[in-house]
């Protein structure tokens, strides 16, 4: 791992459009229809992902990290559809074209609705199907994969999907987010086992969603006894399971978090201003140094190379995502610096996208996308990342 990534993340969900086999196309007609949120054509990269691309290459981006939908690629248990696996190839090669690496996430967040009717990934007979499919998916295009990222967020999907019941399929079970998480790791491991031995180049992780904890009243035991608890929990129980079938650490860093103890503890963060007052559209705190802390103890605990996978503002008037990535990419190399092993910084997004159950409304693109007409403009905020991009290129460069 000698390149040093710096580009943006996408899911497919989230820009492609039209994956009506999924289980959250079906949420999103039973459920969020109602709110007059509905994914549709997303930002329609499915038919411009070829413009994308060569936007993140005028950007100066040389990794691109994406998700391929498997609802798409087997919308019927055993049926595969080579169409889209041969559009797949073709985005595989423009990014070839375009000297953009990719990193690869292959499940993220949705499945298809077949396997989600018959338990998703509660149920510990369908774990074999995933990794079956990642066996297959991955020959299907070996030609083009070196990173892949095996799960996103796995205790992020736990925690909304079988604890606070807010994405499909609704579950508010602590004894259900506690074996999902379970169920997800043994997932991994089985998976990352299959595809080294097919082939020991790839590099395999996960994207693993951590938090900055801090107690709210710095003296309170309490306090710090439940900071203790979610850091445990929350940002290192899941890499515990899977340390060992990880090549590198994927980081999604978003939240910093001031906790209090009240009674509801499995459900509920008690967030407390962070002295900037900075907040997302979305009202979360904006944090830059929590990278600095997060990658720290990440590379304490475990020794591994880190790249940052996913890291981003809601910011429609672009206001934010400048000192945001400024001040971020700083306190990134000032931990490289002092001997944390960092590969890359890898921006959420590179387009506003459909953004879950909150819709279009929140916007995180460093490209802006007009969903009248799909056309594509870049924020100021791209190119002043583009800037930082050959300023710290050239630093890398030189120390090597």
């Amino acid at each position: 791992m000698s390149d040093f990534f710096f580009g943006a993340a996408t899911s497919a969900h989230q820009i492609e459009g039209n994956n009506r086999h999924s289980d959250w196309w079906e949420f999103e007609d039973r459920v969020l229809s109602k709110k007059g949120i509905h994914s549709g054509r997303a930002a329609n990269h499915w038919e411009l992902f070829e413009e994308d691309i060569a936007l993140a290459a005028q950007l100066g981006h040389n990794c691109y990290r994406f998700s391929i939908e498997w609802a798409k690629i087997e919308p019927k248990e055993g049926q595969i559809d080579y169409d889209v696996i041969e559009h797949y190839k073709k985005v595989f090669e423009c990014l070839k074209r375009n000297k953009i690496t990719p990193i690869v996430t292959l499940w993220h967040f949705t499945l298809p609705l077949w396997l989600a009717k018959r338990g998703g990934f509660l149920n510990k007979k369908n774990l074999q199907i995933f990794v079956d499919y990642a066996k297959f998916i991955t020959a299907e295009l070996s030609e083009y994969l070196e990173y892949i990222i095996t799960i996103n967020e796995p205790v992020v999907y736990a925690y909304q999907s079988y604890l606070t019941g807010t994405w499909p399929p609704q579950k508010t079970k602590f004894r259900l987010y506690k074996k999902i998480i379970k169920n997800l790791a043994k997932m991994h491991n089985k998976t990352y086992h299959v595809l080294k031995s097919r082939n020991p180049e790839l590099k395999i992780s996960v994207a693993k969603n951590n938090q900055v904890f801090e107690a709210v009243r710095k003296n309170n035991f309490f306090d710090n006894m439940l900071v203790a608890y979610f850091h445990n929990d929350w940002n290192h129980r899941f890499l515990d399971m899977t340390k060992h079938n990880l090549d590198f650490i994927g980081i999604n860093y978003y939240f910093y978090r001031a906790v209090q103890f009240k009674k509801a503890l499995a459900k509920d963060f008690y967030q407390y201003p962070y002295p900037t007052c900075r907040t997302t559209d979305m009202q979360w705190e904006v944090y830059p140094k929590g990278i600095y802390l997060t990658v720290t103890d990440i590379w304490k605990r475990y020794k591994l190379p880190i790249i940052i996978t996913e890291n981003g503002v809601a910011d429609s008037k672009d206001k934010l995502r400048q000192s945001m990535i400024k001040e971020t990419l700083e306190w990134l190399f000032k931990a490289r610096d002092e001997g944390v092993d960092i590969h890359g910084y890898i921006h959420w997004s590179l387009l506003d996208n459909f953004e879950w159950d909150s819709g279009f409304e929140p916007e995180f693109g460093l490209i802006k996308v007009d969903y009248k007409n799909y056309a594509r403009s870049i924020r100021p905020s791209a190119i002043m990342y583009k800037k930082l991009i050959e300023e710290y290129q050239q630093k890398i460069d030189e120390e090597s």
